[in-house]
């Protein structure tokens, strides 16, 4: 038994969630639509959910009824509920909270069969748990845990530690898109940083650190973070970026914090460094000229 108390309240909250579906799924046949909303609000695959409030109740009532109660393997039954473009590793769900002691919740990652309920029984054992409403709780849990852990790490990036996009990034991409939406909400970075973990750029970016400071009247480095900030709201995304100030900017403007960045470069000229960088990178590269307030593309 476990005494954890997080996890006592999330088992309670399973099980009253699991009394009110049980109560649906009893009469299912008899079904209204006020029912089948309830039920579905109850569900914890979006996925599945989303699709269930696109499929007409009488067609869940029928597939449903077969997948409860009808004859042939529970397999082929599942199956069925491609007809409706419900996969088996979604609706599996619902055999999941009518009869927690012999199906599994499902993971949309991996096909619902009979290898699956293998695993997941010997994962019972590991964790000596009598059902496996309680090892989803485990194991809600424990993806929980991971995903704040994630939410931390990355609430933890600034331009300072840029190097930690590129593996948070990966780590990221194989999330499910639930568990993707969940850190997107949860993150607050500069919208460049964020930006740079969910988009893949396609090209790096080079500015020019004096000019862009002297947009502003008095001058401020602080506009090279608001240019960065226009940058990740822009249809293209340009990763990472360097910053080029002539020599003597550190006299000049206020050291914000922004000079002890790893990607910062002096050099007079700076156009000079500006174009050695663009040929240097072979790509496609940001410059912010002498000329305009815009931004050039730089061909190298």
């Amino acid at each position: 038994m476990i005494y954890d108390p997080e996890y006592l309240s999330r088992l309670t909250t399973l099980k009253g969630k699991r009394k009110v579906i049980v109560d649906i799924l009893k009469s299912i046949k008899h079904m209204n639509s006020n029912n089948y909303k309830i039920l579905i609000n109850n569900l914890e695959n979006k996925k599945l959910k989303e699709k269930l409030k696109k499929t007409n109740i009488n067609y869940f009532i029928i597939y449903t009824s077969n997948l409860l109660h009808g004859n042939g393997s529970i397999i082929s039954r599942l199956k069925m509920f491609k007809e409706i473009n419900i996969e088996p590793n979604e609706i599996g769900e619902i055999l999941f909270w009518a009869n927690p002691k012999k199906f599994p919740f499902p993971d949309t990652s991996e096909n619902y069969d009979k290898k699956y309920f293998e695993q997941k029984n010997k994962l019972l054992k590991k964790y000596k748990v009598s059902d496996f409403l309680e090892l989803y709780v485990i194991e809600s849990l424990n993806k929980e845990t991971f995903l704040n852990d994630i939410i931390s790490e990355i609430n933890s990036i600034t331009f300072h530690n840029l190097d930690r996009i590129n593996w948070l990034r990966e780590i990221i991409y194989e999330l499910d898109p639930i568990s993707k939406q969940k850190v997107r909400e949860k993150i607050s970075i500069h919208p460049y940083l964020k930006r740079a973990l969910f988009s893949k750029p396609i090209s790096p970016v080079i500015l020019d650190g004096n000019n862009i400071a002297f947009w502003s009247i008095p001058p401020s480095t602080k506009n090279i973070y608001n240019l960065l900030e226009s940058l990740s709201k822009a249809k293209e995304f340009y990763f990472p970026f360097y910053i080029v100030f002539d020599k003597n900017a550190k006299y000049m403007f206020k050291n914000d914090g922004i000079f002890n960045l790893p990607n910062v470069y002096f050099h007079s000229p700076a156009d000079e460094l500006i174009i050695s960088l663009a040929k240097t990178k072979k790509e496609k590269l940001y410059q912010k000229t002498n000329s305009e307030i815009g931004i050039k593309i730089l061909k190298s």
